[in-house]
């Protein structure tokens, strides 16, 4: 006799963060939809679920605000993480921001606010994404010059290449550009690179997105104490390292395809500032000119049915989940 569950948005309001996590009812819905979409046999899955599961429970524990948000949004960061195929796994190459902050909503006529969870591919994840879709071939990492480096540019049939040598550094050496290898399915190569003026470009992205305060990782700061402390940025700084190859690997498929139908924040959610900057996560990076091509409906995939569908898990509808499912048959 089989037993069922049904998995309501009621059912998932009423658990607590932790208990979102510990679901086995969440845990074979998020399992056969695995299976449904990438066509994985039920070990894959579950072996995906339980590994992705325990290092989402660790990166909820680690934070308090994570661990305030509510069911239903970390229950739709976890599904949108598995359509995606990307890993929860923390460390300064993340493949996903997991973001809490604050949404204004209206209850009963009156507007409230809740802490949510927001969950976004990082430049990892969408690098990961474009190389198993088969978009490019292989992406290099992302490399920082600086001005005792050895670097020269040249162009040859039409593409951009780089000779670079690293320098001897130490903490007052200045950050002067970056690039970034690309090579595509068809075997060719180029580089893309990026100085100080593209660098100026984002900054001011930042700035303008954030009300005049760009992104603490530009060199940014309060200077001053009290009262008459000001944000602004801070005389000598220069862009972090690690913030930097993010964004050079971000632009550095600008021109590919949208591997994300719609990837925006939720209307009026207000990312918390101090685990933004910590993850090097940045508002702008969701409003800057950013030129993608748009994908017509004919090469819209299963990936992007996934989304589509983790996303429609806030809406009031019923699943059932049952312990005695047709491997082969998913239950949706």
């Amino acid at each position: 006799m089989s037993n069922q569950i049904a998995l309501t948005t009621e059912y998932i309001k009423g658990l607590t963060p932790i208990e979102v996590l510990e679901d086995k009812a969440i845990g074979e819905h998020f399992v056969n939809k695995f299976m449904a979409v990438y066509r994985t046999s039920k070990d894959q899955a579950v072996a995906y679920y339980e590994r992705e599961i325990d290092n989402f429970t660790k990166r909820v524990n680690e934070s308090e605000d994570l661990a305030a948000c509510t069911p239903m949004s970390l229950f739709v960061a976890l599904m949108q993480v598995g359509g995606w195929k990307l890993s929860f796994e923390g460390g300064s190459q993340s493949e996903v921001y997991l973001i809490p902050g604050n949404r204004k909503v209206v209850i009963e006529g009156k507007e409230v606010w809740i802490k949510e969870a927001v969950a976004q591919p990082s430049p990892y994840g969408e690098k990961k994404i474009r190389v198993e879709t088969r978009q490019i071939r292989h992406v290099g990492n992302p490399t920082v010059v600086y001005e005792c480096d050895q670097y020269s540019e040249s162009v040859k049939d039409g593409r951009t290449m780089v000779d670079w040598t690293k320098g001897k550094r130490d903490e007052t050496s200045r950050i002067v550009g970056g690039f970034i290898l690309l090579e595509y399915p068809d075997g060719s190569k180029e580089f893309k690179t990026y100085d100080m003026n593209d660098v100026a470009s984002w900054e001011k992205a930042s700035e303008k997105k954030n009300k005049g305060k760009a992104n603490a990782l530009y060199g940014w700061g309060w200077v001053g104490s009290g009262a008459s402390s000001v944000y602004k940025k801070i005389e000598g700084s220069q862009i972090d390292k690690k913030f930097f190859e993010g964004k050079i690997l971000k632009h550095a498929f600008k021109l590919f395809p949208r591997v994300i139908a719609n990837q925006t924040l939720p209307e009026n959610f207000v990312p918390s500032p101090e685990v933004s900057v910590r993850e090097g996560f940045d508002m702008s990076e969701f409003t800057e000119d950013v030129t993608h091509e748009d994908l017509t409906q004919n090469e819209q995939d299963d990936f992007d049915q996934a989304l589509k569908e983790a996303e429609s898990e806030s809406q009031p509808q019923t699943v059932t989940v049952s312990e005695n499912v047709d491997d082969d048959e998913p239950t949706f």
